[in-house]
């Protein structure tokens, strides 16, 4: 009964006569991500500021803005995608592509620009970029945006064309070891540079280039693409660095040491969500497989539902527990890329993981598989609660804004599991769980 009303609800919030309405009447009582104090710790960067809006008043994510109740609907042009691969059919938005194409040249100028000073600030003596260097760099076409906006004393109130195609175009490398290691590939562990055709290769291949949104492609080309990543990649733009357009981009990052820590501490903080999400479902996992059939149908349906809030299974011929293995090497070797070595040795020495640096597993069996099970929840929030916190306090302090906003043990277990977990972690333990009733109140 309550589904077609919800679906009567949604269809009428996001239909072109009532969305703007709606979508400003919702901000004003929740507003935005970007407007709130924790943004980069209870969404990320890329998606916390998707919302903004750039001077031509659409916003910045386009059809992909998330959280989806903000997507305001407006009007684009679009027709069906000729590219081969897997955007092939699906529409694809023209208005999007003439704004990517109005600075395309200074677009090539600036990551070319930003590259030099990346490479100079790590100390890299190589100019060739693999997978875990290009993630790094890409993180900084959502934080650019980002920093300035949140900022104190910020007067960014909107976004102009070139830092639009820079937040739209420079995450490329991101999105794709995302796509990557949520299907539990391990590609992005790969030490050799990459190019920018088997960068492009990924992209489709792991649906980087679709919107899960809107079911919509990406609009530009197989060339334009693979030259954008090329030049990200492998620095092959070799005109002349003459944009006016680039000058006053970068000149508004007036200090660049506090950008670049807001581009390592907001990058850190969403890899270590990512790290609880991950040991949180190999634990659940191990769980409902010692228990199967042997929990009350509610501590079983509390249990589905936790796990479903931390992990979502991508289309991939793997079983879950590789994919989560793969998973884990890949966030801890980010966390590496980004000059973390301690989080791996303090989970380490928690016994969360061996010193092959993959879970341990092996308590979770038995009679006493339910309690221990438990216990290593806790555990896992309890080693990275603090190291998300520190984080958070570095992203805050190079922003000069929302200094002592804090996140408990708590805020991470929901943030990576759901509000399910809760529930769930009452009823494990209790010696003989919740019964129906219980669980249910709990929930």
């Amino acid at each position: 009964m309550l589904e077609p009303i919800k679906s009567a609800l949604r269809s009428a919030y996001f239909s072109k006569r009532l969305n703007p309405v709606a979508v400003k009447a919702y901000s004003r009582l929740r507003p935005p991500p970007y407007m709130r104090p924790r943004m980069e710790f209870d969404y990320d960067v890329w998606n916390g500021i998707c919302a903004f809006h750039s001077d031509d008043g659409r916003q910045i994510g386009e059809n992909n803005t998330n959280p989806e109740i903000y997507r305001e609907i407006v009007e684009t042009e679009s027709k069906p995608c000729k590219f081969e691969g897997s955007r092939y059919g699906l529409p694809i938005n023209l208005t999007a592509l003439r704004n990517v194409m109005a600075s395309w040249d200074d677009a090539l100028q600036l990551v070319t620009t930003v590259r030099a000073n990346y490479i100079a600030r790590r100390g890299l003596d190589h100019s060739r970029f693999n997978l875990m260097e290009g993630y790094v760099l890409s993180k900084m076409g959502a934080a650019y945006v980002s920093y300035l906006v949140r900022r104190r004393g910020s007067t960014y109130a909107a976004t102009p064309p070139l830092e639009t195609v820079f937040f739209t175009l420079g995450v490329g490398p991101f999105m794709v070891v995302r796509a990557l290691m949520e299907k539990g590939d391990l590609t992005p562990l790969d030490p050799e540079p990459m190019s920018g055709e088997r960068l492009y290769e990924l992209a489709d291949s792991s649906g980087s280039l679709l919107s899960g949104l809107s079911g919509h492609g990406c609009a530009g080309s197989k060339k334009l693409i693979t030259q954008f990543l090329d030049a990200t990649m492998n620095g092959t733009y070799t005109k002349a660095l003459n944009s006016t357009e680039v000058t006053r981009m970068l000149s508004a990052i007036d200090d660049w040491d506090r950008f670049y820590a807001y581009v390592y501490a907001s990058s850190k903080l969403e890899l270590l969500v990512k790290l609880a999400q991950c040991l949180s479902a190999q634990t659940l996992l191990a769980l409902q497989a010692d228990q199967a059939g042997a929990m009350a149908p509610a501590e079983a349906e509390l249990l589905a539902r936790t796990l479903a809030g931390c992990y979502h299974r991508a289309r991939t011929e793997l079983d879950d527990r590789t994919v989560l293995a793969n998973l884990l090497k890949v966030v801890l070797a980010l966390l590496a890329e980004f000059d973390d070595h301690e989080t791996q040795a303090a989970l380490t020495k928690a016994g969360l993981l061996g010193p092959d640096g993959q879970a341990r597993l092996g308590e979770i069996s038995g009679p006493e598989g339910r309690a221990a099970a438990a216990r290593r929840l806790r555990r896992i929030t309890a080693v990275l609660q603090p190291r998300c916190q520190q984080e958070l306090d570095l992203t805050n302090e190079s922003i000069d804004r929302f200094q002592g906003t804090k996140v408990s043990e708590d805020d991470l277990q929901v943030r990576s599991c759901g509000v399910a977990v809760r529930a769930l972690l009452q009823s494990l333990e209790t010696e003989q769980g919740l019964d129906g009733r219980a669980a249910r109140a709990a929930a």
